[in-house]
């Protein structure tokens, strides 16, 4: 018998690797342009476990709507409640998590108008993660709400991998089973 000896591959580093490629999608919506420039401007060096931030502006829930029905890349959404409407951003909430479908994206409300969506009531009746007023929102807390997020849907996404892969297994044992 002979012993074979395997060189280890070594990783492709150049650009166009997937590896290097892949980027965590964060969706922000929100119809004042301020928002969009400080929230990219705060999170521009952010690296999550090896991986940059795509950062998507969408400046109304309608707009927000049209992206999330072509993309379901996305790990997490910050939303403004008050948009065209004065609950826009909790309409867009709930399309997300019933018509969608979406219980993995991570959603963050933020509002610069609390009286409009009261936190007790907000957090009871819809389906978010996070709720945050503009004015207490700083640099720190945004980059440490995006790491919780993320952390929270890599481990969501993770559990789904192994409940397809489960579920997979189950079919082809019942499958072996029948022959």
């Amino acid at each position: 018998m002979s012993d074979f000896i395997f060189q280890d591959e070594v990783e492709d580093e150049s650009p166009g690797n997937p590896k290097l490629d892949k980027y965590w999608r964060v969706l922000v919506v929100d119809d004042d342009e301020s928002v969009h420039q400080v929230t990219k401007l705060v999170l521009a060096d952010a690296e999550i476990e090896h991986r940059k931030l795509d950062i998507v502006s969408a400046y109304s829930s309608e707009e927000a709507q049209l992206i999330l029905e072509k993309d379901d890349t996305f790990c997490m959404a910050f939303v403004d409640v008050v948009m065209e409407t004065d609950h826009a951003g909790l309409e867009l909430v709930e399309w997300i998590r019933k018509a969608l479908g979406n219980q993995a994206i991570r959603l963050i409300l933020r509002t610069g108008q609390a009286g409009q969506a009261p936190e007790a009531k907000v957090i009871k009746e819809f389906d978010i993660n996070d709720y945050k007023e503009k004015t207490d929102f700083t640099a720190s807390k945004m980059i440490t709400t995006v790491y919780a997020s993320i952390r929270a849907y890599r481990d969501i996404m993770t559990i789904k991998r192994s409940l397809d892969a489960f579920k997979k297994l189950i079919e082809a044992t019942h499958d072996l089973l029948k022959i």
